[in-house]
């Protein structure tokens, strides 16, 4: 398998790796300087006691004046039989070196220390490490061991121990001890531990993504039918962090997948109302020109009767081509997310009495009865007027195309609770019950084509749209003694 960096995954777990080595590579330096730091510090302590040994068992190294010195360099030299990398001299109480002994037998070049150091050797605290200066090598510093020498009751010098490196190799030493070695160990098992349940739980955060991650790729590429199916996403039933992007994933495609899906069917929608309404137009325009073409060609040959009879159906068609481009102007103008409400108080009851009158005409000439009713002290409604009469008109067209001759649409308005009901029913034969739920549907043309010709079936969706823009709804029934209606509701004015 082909390793890549573009993985997260792949990213955090070299991340964490190389945080694992360092974290144990600093770990192995520290023991080390610490392990280091602890021999030199045993070894001064360990040489501070053997110059104080030194000046108790030899108390006449304090006195100079009489001091003999190849004795001493001597007595030196046995000393230091197990250890001659070290070297040890007398100080006098200003640091001037008075006899000594190094493995060549050289005091060296360097005659006078500096004192300080021995000083804060002497009064420093446990665990403090010292160096001090080192006659041989003018420029270095040493570990060293150093105890008073007294003349009597007079402090007269210092027995000044040097311990220059040691013979033992520390790190050897540190990796020969076995509780050293065991808590390395522990250390270091420690940090693979830590390395395995860091990765472990890295796992359990990537493999969720992962799965999302795909399902997101499947989204981008346009199998959104397939993404989602009746299966729970991947550890969507969590209640962490993960669980919550699972569900909101889940959701987002959702509601993608049903947008997708409305695209589609409006789509279709629309390319099979598009042939409808061409066919629509086109058969009037057709009738039309027909129409009129005979007239232009018979011309002087007509009778007056029959021109007057070509020329009423032309003038029909083109009436109906005009009712056909004012539907779709309005809905196209309605449909839009910005269209204008000018919403202000208005009075139900007399925008009814007005349309009942506009409508007289038509339903005296067909013997149809208009019938207004409603209750007084209706309460005024915030609405846009013009919009509102444009829908009731629809309705009130519609149910007078389907009222027989002798028959009766009624207007009626009422309370409904927090509302008003503005109600148009005809006498007419109602609405085929498998047309019931789509006749507010765009472009519907019921079994019955019950919205007639000129309206393409758009009248109704105008109406639904419109009572939409006020916050109401609308709806269709048939009436138990025939006839359909059709009930606006609008909600009552708060202002």
């Amino acid at each position: 398998m082909k390793i890549t960096f573009n993985s997260l995954r792949t990213r955090i777990v070299a991340l964490v790796i190389a945080f694992c080595v360092l974290i144990g590579l600093i770990f192995v330096l520290a023991a080390n300087f610490a392990y280091m730091s602890y021999y030199d510090e045993l070894r001064q302590r360990q040489g501070v006691a053997f110059a104080q040994n030194v000046a108790q068992m030899y108390p006449e190294l304090g006195k100079f004046d009489s001091l003999n010195r190849e004795d001493v360099e001597n007595r030196f030299e046995q000393m230091l039989l197990l250890d001659p990398s070290s070297a040890i001299y007398l100080l006098d109480n200003e640091g001037r070196v008075r006899a000594g002994y190094t493995k060549d037998r050289s005091i060296g070049s360097k005659s006078v220390l500096s004192l300080a150091p021995i000083k804060q050797l002497l009064a420093a605290p446990v665990g403090q490490t010292v160096f001090g200066d080192d006659p041989e090598f003018s420029n270095a510093q040493s570990l060293f061991a150093a105890a008073p020498l007294q003349d009597g009751a007079t402090m007269t010098g210092y027995v000044y121990v040097l311990m220059r490196s040691p013979r033992v190799d520390t790190n050897r030493v540190f990796m020969s001890s076995s509780a050293n070695r065991t808590a390395l160990y522990v250390a270091l098992g420690a940090t693979l531990a830590s390395a395995l349940l860091v990765l472990a739980v890295l796992s359990l955060i990537t493999r969720p993504l992962r799965r999302l991650t795909n399902a997101a790729d499947a989204v981008s590429a346009g199998d959104i039918e397939s993404t989602i199916d009746s299966k729970p996403m991947p550890y969507e039933t969590r209640n962490d962090e993960i669980g919550r992007l699972s569900r909101a994933f889940r959701a987002m495609v959702m509601r993608l997948r049903e947008q997708v899906q409305r695209v589609r069917r409006m789509d279709a929608t629309r390319r099979e109302w598009v042939a409808s309404i061409s066919h629509d137009l086109r058969t009037p325009l057709t009738s039309l020109m027909g129409h009129l073409e005979t007239v232009q060609m018979r011309g002087e040959k007509m009778t007056d009767a029959e021109r007057k009879r070509f020329l009423e159906v032309a003038m029909q068609n083109a009436k109906h081509l005009d009712r056909l481009s004012a539907s779709l102007f309005d809905f196209a103008r309605l449909d839009s997310d910005e269209v204008p409400v000018e919403k202000a108080l208005a009075a139900v009851g007399e925008l009814l009495d007005d349309l009942a009158a506009r409508f007289s005409a038509a339903g005296h000439s067909r013997n149809i009865n208009i019938h207004v009713d409603y209750p007084e002290g209706l309460p005024m409604v915030q609405i846009d007027a013009a919009l509102i009469e444009r829908a009731v008109a629809n309705l009130i067209d519609n149910a007078m195309r389907y009222t027989p001759e002798g028959g009766t649409v009624t207007l009626s308005a009422k309370t409904d609770g927090s509302g008003i009901a503005l109600r148009v029913a005809d006498s007419g034969p109602g609405i085929a019950p498998q047309d019931l739920p789509h006749v507010f549907e765009r472009f519907f043309q019921g079994s019955r084509h019950r919205e007639g010709r000129g309206h393409a079936g758009l009248g109704l969706a105008i109406v639904q749209r419109v009572a939409q823009l006020h916050g109401g709804s609308v709806q269709a029934a048939n009436q138990v003694n025939g006839g359909a209606v059709f009930t606006v509701w609008l909600p009552t004015a708060t202002e």
